[in-house]
């Protein structure tokens, strides 16, 4: 029972989050579709394409937070959390198809330039508006993620400090094309292009591992802890891996009792030692005499 209080607790916190950024990345994107638009921007609309992509993200961590958190079941006896770190690997999705688009319509503004209006003074205060939120939401974010081990909301972060990059790069674009050097844009959106690409790279080293079960501890390790507890003379069959909310760890180990109690005894002192060892993890002990 506790473990699932622990589960509803974490959703609720992390959901509270996802709608703050959500509703903050919802006028983020309003300004810059508007300024896009209005000043006929490439980089502006890229840039507003990235904040589609944040407010995407924040609806699908949404959804998905929903299932992740449900405890184990016959079907998923390891529970639901990989459901968030897919959440967070879907965000890569949407990074690639922003950058495709970009780059694409970049290359076409290079090569056929295009005047562009000089921007009002408005725009450029809603621009700076755009930068200051964003700054606010990474920061937020990231913390909030820390704080609550949220693979979804790190991934996302990562995704928003681009934002923040991205703004003042366009805003520091105006100056060139204020003195009608206009190529100026398209390779801003460009870079722009290569920022998310980066985030995109970032996300799968974070998410990858964990959804392909990669091995979370060196064997060593685990068997060094093992030996470490009385009445164990061998340590076999290592296997551990990561979760979004908890480790797993499985092992044989060869004992010295010879009478089946006390053999689980020493068995249940080998999964308090691997959690003392190596924190917030489930540990599976098979013991043979």
């Amino acid at each position: 029972m506790a473990e699932i209080e622990q589960r509803d607790i974490y959703s609720q916190n992390v959901r509270k989050v996802l709608w703050i950024i959500l509703l903050l990345n919802l006028l983020v994107l309003g300004i810059k579709i508007f300024a896009g638009v209005a000043t006929k921007s490439l980089s502006i609309l890229g840039d507003a394409a990235h904040s589609a992509s944040d407010t995407l993200n924040n609806l699908v961590g949404l959804i998905v937070l929903r299932f992740a958190v449900e405890p184990p079941d016959k079907k998923h006896p390891y529970g639901h959390g990989k459901f968030e770190t897919l959440a967070a690997f879907a965000i890569v999705i949407f990074l690639a198809i922003a950058c495709v688009e970009i780059v694409q319509g970049s290359l076409g503004r290079l090569f056929h330039p295009v005047k562009l209006p000089l921007f009002k003074k408005e725009v450029v205060w809603l621009l700076i508006l755009t930068f200051i939120v964003n700054i606010f939401v990474w920061l937020y974010e990231r913390s909030q993620g820390k704080k609550f081990k949220s693979d979804l909301l790190i991934a996302d972060s990562s995704h928003t400090a681009s934002d923040v990059l991205i703004t003042l790069s366009v805003l520091a674009s105006q100056f060139f094309i204020a003195r009608e050097m206009y190529w100026i844009d398209p390779v801003v959106a460009i870079m722009i292009a290569m920022f998310i690409a980066k985030a995109g790279y970032e996300i799968i080293q974070s998410t990858v591992p964990i959804l392909v079960d990669e091995a979370w501890l060196e064997p060593k390790k685990v068997s060094k802890s093992v030996l470490s507890v009385p009445g164990v003379v061998d340590c076999y069959d290592i296997h551990s891996r990561r979760g979004p909310y908890s480790a797993f760890i499985e092992c044989t180990v060869r004992v010295v009792p010879k009478d089946l109690y006390s053999a689980h005894k020493v068995a249940d002192k080998v999964e308090e030692k691997l959690k003392e060892d190596f924190g917030n993890c489930k540990a599976t002990v098979h013991v043979e005499p």
